[in-house]
């Protein structure tokens, strides 16, 4: 069993072991589908990704809306302004993760 901690204020016991979905940059869907289901097996519950990571929030949000999200979801943003990286983040939920929050 992976130990786990609080995820800072979240209250979220997440595991020590994060899953970063860089590794999905240019990954075919069906070896992210692989990826998930197998760190999902192991009980790795924390997920992390990014716009800045090429095509992973495509593939990790197409897996999403096919199998829900058992796992806590991070991101993060590179823009500096509150209204950018708003819009950045929103852009993620939007077209990748959650299209139907349009």
């Amino acid at each position: 069993m992976i130990p786990t901690l609080t995820f800072g204020r979240t209250g979220h016991e997440s595991t020590r072991t994060i899953f970063g979905a860089a590794a999905f940059w240019d990954t075919p869907q069906k070896d992210v589908d692989a990826t998930m289901d197998l760190i999902l097996q192991n009980g790795i519950n924390h997920v992390d990704v990014a716009a800045s990571y090429g095509k992973a929030e495509q593939g990790l949000g197409d897996w999403i809306r096919r199998h829900g999200k058992p796992f806590f979801l991070a991101t993060k943003t590179g823009e500096r302004t509150k209204q950018a990286a708003y819009d950045q983040i929103r852009r993620s939920l939007t077209c990748y993760m959650f299209p139907s929050w349009t």
